[in-house]
């Protein structure tokens, strides 16, 4: 499943309202859920986890066209409702990200992070419903930018779409943001044996609704 928006203004206006992309996608995935759920004015807690891409940051900074898997996983617990304002929410979405990043979570909590996934694997019971969902939603924390217009040309190559698959244990929503000929590109995928295509769809829909409303575009 895909969700397109126009990328530079969207990304001018989170920076006008306090937040970013990550935040906003990630906003729009909880005010989603709280809205198809109908909570109104009651709260529940979702989690949401953010890859961040750790290329630039280890010793002898790697660039981003080194090959292989350099994320580290930040994983927030954020309290929604239906009524919470969406630029908000956002805010408090990003700023959380920002915190865990300042205090180094990144690199301090991914043994945490791995030993509960292997938990859930081994004990199911433990997620809700014993699902195997550790978060509501996975996002990226900066988009990946697409610039192999040429290439694809070159190659004969009209379109392709850069995702991996959600495994045994994750969440129920991930979210593979990419920047492509100005137009911010979502694909998202979810497992098929736990949420019918149906579900999603609305979920997603409600979630690109939002976020054209909220940018008014």
């Amino acid at each position: 499943m895909a969700v397109i928006l126009s990328c530079d203004p969207f990304d001018e206006l989170c920076k006008t309202e306090g937040t970013t992309m990550c935040g906003a996608l990630t906003a729009a995935g909880l005010k989603a859920t709280a809205v198809l759920k109908e909570l109104g004015n009651r709260w529940e807690h979702y989690s949401v986890i953010t890859l961040v891409d750790c290329r630039s940051l280890v010793g002898n900074s790697l660039s981003d066209h080194s090959v292989g898997f350099y994320h580290s996983a930040i994983m927030n617990t954020h309290h929604i409702n239906e009524t919470v304002d969406f630029w908000e929410l956002a805010r408090q979405c990003s700023n959380a990200l920002d915190t865990s990043m300042r205090n180094r979570k990144h690199f301090t909590d991914m043994s945490d992070v791995n030993f509960l996934m292997c938990q859930a694997i081994q004990h199911p019971y433990l997620t809700p419903s014993s699902s195997l969902r550790t978060s509501l939603i996975v996002v990226f924390e900066g988009p990946m930018v697409d610039e192999m217009d040429e290439l694809k040309r070159a190659i004969g190559l009209e379109d392709y779409m850069g995702c991996s698959s959600v495994h045994g244990v994750g969440p129920s929503l991930a979210v593979f943001d990419t920047v492509r000929n100005g137009a911010l590109d979502c694909a998202c995928v979810y497992p098929a044996s736990l949420h019918s295509r149906k579900q999603m769809q609305t979920l997603i829909n409600c979630m690109k609704s939002i976020l054209i409303g909220a940018a008014k575009i």
